[in-house]
């Protein structure tokens, strides 16, 4: 295995290298950033890069979990064996483009696992993943592991900017846990920021316990911000409707769903920790309302108590046991406030 940091990114494969596996943060589009990396692979000319990052060039297979399905099956990996054994149409290799590589079944990543210890001559693997412990050890030491350096704070405040965003505005969209995609839908779409805020607060203060979880799962990165914000005051405050009904929605989520909104939640908690006395100009009256019932001090407590109920939904410890636990420390901690 070989471990790279390049200045480059797009820095095309060697003809050595069966497989390259690129670490990403979940604020990058995979596919998007997938078809860029692959482009630089098999292009020759303006038209192939141009076909190749709209997804249409006939050398790259792209393999995505199917339609309604969340995991990519040995069916889909036996497709890329198959079809491997065709020349290319345009290049001088195939590329098969994995933008979800964590995305693969134990099954199908054993079949991508013996491709790679005899790999088809001119046929190139491109895998994106957060970290390497996603994938099977033994495809990781097959691979050659490439990491996307992280886009800093400044830069995304500059490229928000640069499209029309007002500087406290662009500061608050970079300090967001953003997912694949959701930085680009906002530069190519500049929202009304303090609206928003407005309108998702009134939204998330006329609905259930089930509709604030729902946003909290959901697409939109500012409502999915504010509802982890209405979350934990409802932790904070010891609802009776988010021990009962809240924890039996959340227990019907999958364990990578509640991963999920543990790490939202602590990407949130530690940004009002870290700007508690921010002075910037735009006004987040959700945040200080859960100030108002959620001091710093037990705000901190909390973010220990959410990384050890990560770490136990990892081992597979009952989830309703961990979700009770975790919404009712703010009890224990009431105490000495």
């Amino acid at each position: 295995m070989n471990y790279v940091t390049p200045a480059d990114p797009q820095e095309r494969l060697t003809n050595h290298a069966a497989a390259t596996i690129y670490l990403v943060s979940r604020s990058v589009d995979r596919t998007s950033e997938g078809r860029r990396i692959a482009a630089s692979v098999v292009s020759r000319n303006e038209a192939d890069t141009s076909m190749a990052v709209r997804g249409t060039h006939p050398d790259i297979i792209e393999m995505a979990a199917p339609e309604g399905k969340e995991r990519i099956g040995i069916g889909q990996v036996r497709d890329v064996i198959r079809l491997a054994q065709f020349a290319p149409v345009q290049s001088t290799c195939k590329v098969c483009l994995i933008p979800n590589a964590e995305g693969l079944t134990v099954e199908a990543a054993n079949a991508l696992l013996k491709i790679l210890e005899e790999p088809p001559r001119g046929l190139r693997f491109i895998l994106l993943t957060e970290h390497p412990s996603d994938l099977l050890p033994t495809i990781v030491s097959r691979s050659r592991l490439i990491r996307i350096p992280i886009a800093s704070q400044t830069q995304i405040v500059a490229r928000l900017t640069a499209v029309g965003y007002e500087a406290d505005h662009a500061q608050w969209i970079a300090r967001l846990a953003l997912r694949d995609g959701e930085l680009d839908r906002l530069l190519a779409s500049p929202a009304n920021i303090p609206r928003l805020l407005g309108e998702t607060m009134t939204e998330l203060s006329q609905t259930d316990v089930s509709g604030v979880i729902d946003a909290c799962l959901g697409e939109d990165p500012v409502l999915r911000r504010q509802g982890m914000l209405h979350l934990l005051r409802q932790i904070a405050s010891r609802e009776v409707q988010l021990l009962t009904v809240g924890v039996r929605v959340l227990s019907a989520q999958t364990r990578e769903t509640l991963a999920q909104l543990l790490h939202d939640l602590l990407a949130v908690s530690f940004d009002l920790v870290r700007f508690a006395y921010s002075t910037s100009s735009l006004a987040d009256a959700m945040a200080d309302r859960v100030r108002e019932v959620f001091d710093i001090r037990r705000l901190h407590e909390f973010c220990f108590a959410l990384d050890e109920a990560h770490r136990s939904l990892a081992v597979y410890g009952p989830i309703e046991g961990i979700l009770l636990s975790l919404f009712l420390l703010s009890e224990g901690e009431n105490h000495d406030s």
